[in-house]
């Protein structure tokens, strides 16, 4: 009983430390292809944002549609738009 409780919870470790690693590889991809196409952090996108769902669904109303950069700043752009409709919910 006692090699269960330990396989599970070495298998739990293994499972966070695996999210750990790609979000973190995930951030790093995505920073040095800004870094390769120039990419401008749209206006919209603040670097504290509001924690309060109305303010960042009125945050959203009032910003300016962001402008793509090539072909990276549409993936992004698109991959940001998904982001703020699932948050919306």
């Amino acid at each position: 009983m006692l090699a269960v409780v330990a396989l599970v919870i070495a298998l739990a470790i293994a499972f966070a430390a695996g999210y750990v690693t790609r979000d973190l590889v995930s951030r790093r991809r995505r920073a040095e292809a800004r870094r390769w196409r120039e990419y401008t952090e749209p206006g919209w996108l603040r670097a504290n944002a509001p924690a309060n769902t109305n303010e960042v669904a009125a945050a959203q109303q009032t910003a300016l549609p962001p402008t793509a950069n090539g072909e990276l700043g549409q993936m992004l752009d698109r991959w940001e738009r998904r982001a703020r409709a699932r948050q919306a919910g």
